[in-house]
């Protein structure tokens, strides 16, 4: 069945605001710079960035392999290690969920294996911010 980027984003947006993340979406798409320092826990943004891979079909239709990047912030006052340990549980969370949610519901897209995440904080913040990297394979209509 073919799909579109923005499609597969709203899945996955759906995914962090349920259960059992229940993460709140920052108020602005590409950064938490606007975000309140008292509603940082728990904020996620998603971003797409389009993949060097396409394959053309039939039919006006092609494969696209896409990124699905989900930033997901933690505060973590005084002690950074637990937010990196509960963002570390939440990226492999986060990942499963995405894989089922493409597997499960439709089979209309898959997961590549070469996802990348990364846990840092900026110098100064209060919170540390998990980077998930998810490659999306899907078959897109022109």
């Amino acid at each position: 069945m073919a799909q579109t980027l923005d499609a597969i984003m709203d899945r996955v947006r759906s995914l962090c605001v349920g259960d059992p993340f229940a993460f709140v979406e920052a108020q602005t798409p590409f950064s938490f710079a606007q975000q309140p320092v008292g509603e940082i826990d728990g904020c996620f943004r998603i971003v797409d960035r389009s993949g060097p891979r396409v394959k053309g079909g039939f039919s006006y239709s092609e494969t696209r392999v896409d990124m699905v990047d989900i930033w997901v912030a933690k505060r973590f006052d005084s002690d950074p290690t637990q937010a990196k340990r509960v963002l570390t549980r939440q990226m492999h969370s986060l990942t499963a969920a995405v894989v089922r949610d493409g597997h499960e519901n439709g089979g209309d897209y898959a997961v590549e294996d070469d996802r990348q995440h990364r846990i840092q904080a900026e110098d100064g913040a209060a919170y540390a911010v998990l980077q998930l990297s998810i490659p999306v394979n899907y078959e897109s209509q022109l």
